[in-house]
Order: C-alpha cells, then sequence, then structure tokens
C-alpha cells in the first residue's frame, strides 16, 4: 500500500499538532509555514519542513503539490493569506483541499471557491465544551449523528471490580463498550505535539474485570451515557 502524502500549511496550535499526529501515523508529512522558528521546532516531527511564503506561486509551483493525497491550509489569522493560498493550490491542480475557516466571510469566498472541505475547529471545541459542560465527568466525545455517539467516561465507582458479564451494559444502560482505555502518561495543558501516552484493551472479553483507573469507550445516546456518569 502506497504511503499517503499531505502538506500542512500554516503551523499554529491546530496545523501544528495535526502534522506532527499525520506523522505519527506513518503518513509523508510536508510543512510549510513563513516563521523560521516554528519550522526549525517541529522539523524532526515531520518529513520536510519549509520556511516560505504560501503565497509565492513560483516557490509553491515547485513543490510537487499537485501529487499529494490532500493540502491542508491551516492558517489562522491571516485572511489574505489564506484566500490566495488556496486560489493558487487550485491553479496547481492539487487534488483534494482542506481549509480552516477564519469567519463566516471566510466561509463564504471559500463556498465560491467551490472549496468544500471546511474545517472549523473552534466550533468543535465549542461542541465538546458543550457535551463536557451538561454530562460532568465526561472525558471526550466523537459525535456520530444527532442522536448517537461515542464517548469516554472515567469508571463509575459502582463498576469497579465487576466484569462485564456482570454489569451488562446493554441491557442495563442501552450503550454499547466498544474498548477499555488506561492513560499511561497524560499530556501537558495546552503543550504543543505532545500526546498522550494510553494501553487499549482491544475488544474485551465479557470476563475483563473493570480497575479503578479504567476509561470506558462507549457507544450510545447522550442520555444514556448521561445517565451512567449520574448513576
Amino acid at each position: 500500500m502506497a504511503i499517503k502524502k499531505f502538506c500542512v500549511i500554516g503551523l499554529g496550535y491546530f496545523g501544528y499538532n495535526l502534522a506532527v499526529r499525520l506523522n505519527d501515523l506513518g503518513t509523508e508529512v510536508l510543512v510549510i509555514d513563513n516563521h523560521q522558528e516554528i519550522i526549525d521546532e517541529i522539523n524532526e516531527k515531520v518529513t520536510h519542513a519549509i520556511c516560505m511564503d504560501s503565497t509565492d506561486p513560483k516557490a509553491m509551483k515547485g513543490l510537487g503539490l499537485e501529487e499529494m493525497d490532500a493540502v491542508i491550509v491551516a492558517i489562522g489569522e491571516n485572511f489574505e493569506s489564506s484566500i490566495l493560498t488556496t486560489a493558487l493550490l487550485q491553479e496547481i491542480g492539487v487534488k483534494k483541499i482542506y481549509n480552516r475557516v477564519i469567519s463566516v466571510v471566510h466561509e463564504r469566498l471559500l463556498k465560491l471557491m467551490n472549496v468544500t472541505e471546511l474545517l472549523v475547529p473552534e466550533a468543535e471545541a465549542a461542541e465538546h465544551l458543550v457535551k463536557r459542560l451538561v454530562m460532568p465527568g465526561l472525558i471526550e466525545s466523537y459525535q456520530i449523528s444527532k442522536e448517537f455517539g461515542i464517548f469516554e467516561i472515567p469508571v463509575p465507582k459502582s463498576f469497579i471490580g465487576k466484569n462485564l458479564l456482570e454489569l451488562n451494559l446493554r441491557q442495563k444502560y442501552n450503550v454499547n463498550l466498544i474498548t477499555i482505555k488506561k492513560i499511561l502518561k497524560k499530556r501537558g495543558f495546552l503543550t504543543i505535539g505532545e500526546r498522550e501516552e494510553v494501553e487499549v484493551a482491544g475488544v474485551p472479553s465479557p470476563e475483563e474485570i473493570i480497575t479503578e483507573k479504567s476509561i470506558l469507550v462507549l457507544f450510545g445516546r447522550d442520555k444514556d451515557i448521561k445517565n451512567i456518569i449520574e448513576d
């Protein structure tokens, strides 16, 4: 299987972490930013790192971006630079362009340019915070539809020492257990590029005993997850 190739343009908090994560997953990652100190910092964490102006046609056309599986424009502040970079990528013939949305006007312009892959990390963060506010104790959530999602919660005290057969989560709480996680090393607060280290149980057997430091990864409805947390 061919190794996927990606380019991330703009190395703010979002772009930096995206690039490092893509590299960790075994892809080839080219990053572009106009701040040399950021390029120096990320250089050992990605395949290639280049300090340059992404709106420079001559420089951009020599990078082979048209051969990338996708290019992500993660520029977070410079409205004009984001639009000019996107237009240049279209001119070069990039197959797939993902663009971070900075504002409502920016979104409208991107749609007029026929850019359909729009990223709004701030909106996703807000949605995640809403879940944590209404469900205190929730660690993480991934919405699949309006009704269903995947949720990570710390193990309730009443679950500790019991196996999955005894807990009977599907019948009692109307949820499915996907897996069990344990955090080996926590990520530092607002630490760029640093990742959490976790141990994952895989597909748990019915005899799996739930321990105190377990994190349950569950599939179900918001209301059913909330019932477990509040039980």
